[in-house]
């Protein structure tokens, strides 16, 4: 009966695909990445709605992809797609490049073809090869930017997990505060794309735990931070400095154990150039 029902929902969202209009500035960006890398040849671009009753206004939810083969190498690609402010992602299968640009277009470079694709689909589905999971490849510049303050999260991690008298997690906040171990993900600044960080943590904590005395040893831990101790909450209490976020949050999960929670962002966006 599942299985039914699974597939009568798939049928019933399902629409007609019909060829729609190929934005301007989705063709301006793609030609102009392709024109500063040095490619000879133009792309050539598509698009059609998606073909969803979940989508809405089938007008205003379109696929559009372009093709090209183009003679360069990864690298003469990738210096062009910075100095555009495209932001590169770590290659994943057999993508050489992959970059996001301008209005979260996508950009891979496999075998000599580079794809482009600037999908608005509730489901992705044909003509979109790059709906896939993407991580940004830092820039030694973003990594100037974004690892002190990476740093900073992991130190007070650390003395958070101490002040609650639990292991720190290696995997979250190591001892080496390498960036590798966060999250990253492409944000969007004035000028270009760029990239954000996040780390959290979760850790048990025994099940009589004094959460209010372990809340004001971990803030007092906190020197030099910009505390908000929540006074009306004793599980809870964020904390701030300079480019770095901190939440502490001492709660049942969602199987019943007691856990802290640490979670820790930055809320700079550091361009690609």
């Amino acid at each position: 009966m599942a299985v039914l029902t699974f597939v009568v929902l798939l049928v019933a969202g399902c629409a007609e695909s019909k060829p729609a209009v190929v934005s301007k500035e989705f063709q301006d960006a793609v030609t102009a990445l392709v024109q500063e890398a040095g490619g000879s040849a133009n792309p050539a671009f598509s698009a059609m709605t998606c073909g969803s009753v979940f989508d809405g206004n089938p007008d205003d939810s379109v696929a559009m992809w372009a093709d090209v083969d183009i003679d360069v190498a990864p690298e003469p690609l990738l210096n062009a797609a910075v100095s555009l402010g495209w932001q590169p992602q770590l290659p994943v299968d057999d993508w050489s490049v992959l970059l996001i640009g301008p209005a979260d277009t996508r950009v891979g470079l496999r075998r000599g073809r580079l794809r482009a694709e600037k999908a608005k689909c509730s489901i992705a589905g044909r003509h979109q090869d790059l709906a896939i999971p993407m991580h940004p490849d830092l820039t030694d510049g973003q990594r100037k930017v974004l690892s002190p303050s990476f740093a900073r999260a992991t130190t007070a991690a650390r003395k958070i997990s101490t002040a609650a008298n639990v292991p720190v997690d290696e995997d979250a906040f190591p001892s080496t505060a390498a960036l590798t171990t966060a999250t990253l993900s492409t944000c969007t600044t004035p000028t270009s794309r760029g990239a954000q960080w996040r780390a959290t943590s979760r850790t048990p904590l025994v099940t009589d735990a004094d959460l209010p005395t372990i809340k004001r040893a971990a803030i007092a831990f906190l020197d030099g931070w910009k505390i908000d101790p929540r006074p009306s909450q004793p599980e809870y209490f964020t904390a701030t400095r300079e480019d770095t976020n901190i939440s502490a949050m001492m709660i049942k999960s969602s199987e019943g154990t007691l856990e802290l929670t640490i979670t820790a962002t930055t809320p700079t966006c550091a361009p690609v150039r």
